[in-house]
């Protein structure tokens, strides 16, 4: 079923969702409802217990192993157009945590599964220094679908242990870093912190893999959510968030295809962002991409990051808010950190801007790793807070 705000993305004359559906490989039979796995005729052959794998976990794993590898299928959620407008209709009435004393909990993961869907380039950015090393890299490779399989009868209880689900979940914790996406429920709580106005006027200038896009306009403020982003592959599937969204909640926002250095907002009452943290990930190779155009730490600051902050300044209202997710940050092999969250502040102060908060937001973090935790397995990154 195809809605018809959502057609008006196609490609050629095949739709972005048959578009998505061939690129992550689904197979017509594989669609079993408008919210689906594509394991579903197969889990039956799933149904192992941890006692079965105790009994003898070789050959156990190699059944398992055999039947993801008999589908094929990146283990995530998939939809169809039905299933993407249910989704977010669902999503934008799920409870989610607010910010208490200037902090924001880990609260839950809704909405993440759409994007994950949504945007299948995602899977191709690479964090620097270590190659491409998504989910998707972690399940075609045997071994480590091998170790999450392991990971999900070692260390999981009760039942449907090693359902895709599970084994995503395990293949997250198998060998390091992979580039994730910002949580919808964290950008909708931050904005209506930080704008309770009814309409405002939202400028997401790093717009990404549809995080915030989507926590913004399935708000009850029913903001105008404004977001550019250079990455012509990013552009078209933000449309199509953008297209169902307004399907979904009767809500739509406007995508622009520009560079935040280059491109001059107006009449903002609230800007924010995550903004690439200079060369930590790799999107893509095109022209347009910051760690292309600025090869050195400097060189971004001076050519990307001043530039957008005094864009923002400009397009400010009187007593409009600049917001910013950025941390410092080690690449693969690093020892010493590469420090951009001082000279961000600073960058913002000597423009004209004062730093007046900052909200810890809480993220998770795999076992056993430790980044400015508080406990457990805790950690947070700075939203820095600004006014003129």
């Amino acid at each position: 079923m195809c809605f018809s705000n959502c057609k008006n993305i196609s490609n050629g004359e095949r739709s972005v969702i048959e578009e998505l559906h061939s690129t992550w490989n689904l197979k017509t039979e594989q669609i079993t409802g408008d919210i689906f796995t594509g394991y579903e005729n197969v889990y039956e052959q799933l149904n192992y217990t941890k006692e079965d794998y105790d009994n003898d976990p070789e050959n156990v794993t190699n059944n398992v192993f055999n039947v993801y590898r008999s589908v094929n299928l990146v283990p995530i959620i998939y939809y169809t157009e039905s299933g993407i407008i249910k989704a977010i209709r669902d999503f934008a009435t799920t409870k989610y945590n607010t910010i208490q004393s200037n902090v924001l909990g880990l609260g839950n993961n809704s909405g993440q599964t759409i994007n994950r869907f949504l945007f299948p380039n995602m899977m191709s950015a690479e964090p620097k220094g270590r190659g491409s090393n998504s989910l998707k890299d972690r399940f075609f490779n045997d071994d480590k679908l091998r170790r999450a399989i392991r990971i999900c009868f070692e260390f999981r209880d009760g039942n449907n242990l090693v359902y895709p689900t599970a084994i995503r979940r395990a293949l997250e914790l198998v060998t390091g870093e992979n580039v994730t996406n910002f949580k919808a429920q964290n950008a909708k709580a931050i904005v209506e912190h930080l704008c309770p106005v009814l309409w405002g006027n939202i400028y997401d200038y790093s717009a990404g893999y549809g995080g915030r896009l989507l926590g913004i306009t399935s708000s009850n403020m029913r903001y105008n959510y404004i977001g550019i982003d250079p990455n012509t592959e990013t552009i078209k599937y933000l449309n199509y968030l953008n297209n169902c969204i307004e399907e979904a909640v009767g809500i739509k926002g406007e995508i622009i295809q520009s560079v935040s250095e280059e491109y001059q907002p107006n009449d903002i009452d609230l800007a924010f962002s995550s903004p690439p943290y200079f060369n930590l990930e790799k999107y893509s190779d095109e022209k347009t991409q910051c760690m292309v155009r600025y090869r050195t730490l400097n060189e971004w600051f001076s050519g990307y990051a001043e530039p957008t902050i005094k864009n923002i300044y400009k397009g400010l209202n009187k007593d409009g808010i600049f917001a910013t997710n950025i941390a410092d940050y080690k690449t693969y092999g690093q020892k010493e950190p590469v420090e951009v969250v001082q000279t961000w502040i600073s960058n913002a102060e000597r423009i004209g801007f004062k730093h007046v908060k900052t909200i810890k937001m809480m993220l998770n973090t795999r076992p056993g790793v430790g980044n400015n935790k508080t406990e457990g397995r805790e950690k947070f990154e700075g939203v820095y807070v600004f006014q003129k």
